[in-house]
């Protein structure tokens, strides 16, 4: 038990402790400092020709293993360029066209500036490509 826990069961004999399970995939939370990344970049992403950097959050009725992620946009088009999310300690990138992934980053920062300066027009890595299951 941990301190919360018996300070609750003190309160009275008929209180009742209900353990709440961890969500599966936390660590594929965008982090606090993935989403400052994302922000700081927004303007630069803009002077690439891309008008959105949408950070989507996770629904409630998104499978357990879906989280949030990142997706940009190109100007004028409907459907995301690029998508990065994060996975444990690294940060997966993808096209979202071909769905082909860019490569694993250290952090959001790295994967935008991989992204960004040209163009998008970034060579997917079929090295160390992985296929990441979103929907069960």
């Amino acid at each position: 038990m941990v301190a919360s826990q018996l300070e609750v069961a003190s309160v009275g004999s008929t209180a009742k402790i209900v353990p709440f399970a961890a969500r599966p995939g936390g660590s594929a939370r965008l982090t606090l400092s993935d989403r400052m990344d994302a922000t700081i970049w927004r303007e630069q992403a803009r002077r690439h020709g891309y008008d959105r950097l949408v950070v989507h959050e996770r629904s409630p009725d998104d499978p357990p293993e879906v989280e949030s992620f990142i997706s940009l946009y190109r100007c004028g088009e409907m459907w995301a360029r690029w998508g990065i999310a994060r996975c444990g300690s690294s940060v997966l990138a993808w096209c979202s066209v071909s769905g082909a992934d860019v490569g694993r980053f250290a952090s959001v920062a790295d994967a935008l500036s991989a992204l960004l300066p040209r163009g998008g027009h970034v060579a997917p890595s079929r090295m160390n490509a992985e296929v990441v299951r979103a929907f069960g």
